[in-house]
């Protein structure tokens, strides 16, 4: 699988949502002009959050490393979703 990445303004934001008894993060893709789009949810971990809340370049996120589970697991479904992401929401793409 080819690693994509992304315009440098292009970020991924995290927002909390209870459902009955789980807790959970809906991410969301936000590229200005464009608002924000819907991108995939996840169980809620701490960490994860308070790197997401406020937003962090999706770049940056691809290349993070850490012994957190929870992150590493973010980590890798970010990988596995942002092909199909990038195609079905024409996100634009930074030249290698």
């Amino acid at each position: 699988m080819k690693n994509l990445f992304l315009k440098d303004y292009v970020r991924l934001v995290g927002v909390k949502r209870y459902d009955g008894d789980r807790r959970l993060i809906d991410y969301y893709i936000d590229q200005p002009g464009s608002g924000r789009i819907y991108a995939f949810t996840k169980v809620f971990t701490r960490n994860t959050y308070d790197l997401c809340k406020s937003g962090i370049r999706i770049n940056e996120l691809l290349t993070k490393r850490s012994k957190d589970h929870g992150l590493m697991r973010l980590v890798k479904h970010t990988k596995i979703m942002l092909p199909y992401l990038t195609e079905f929401y024409d996100l634009k793409v930074r030249a290698s």
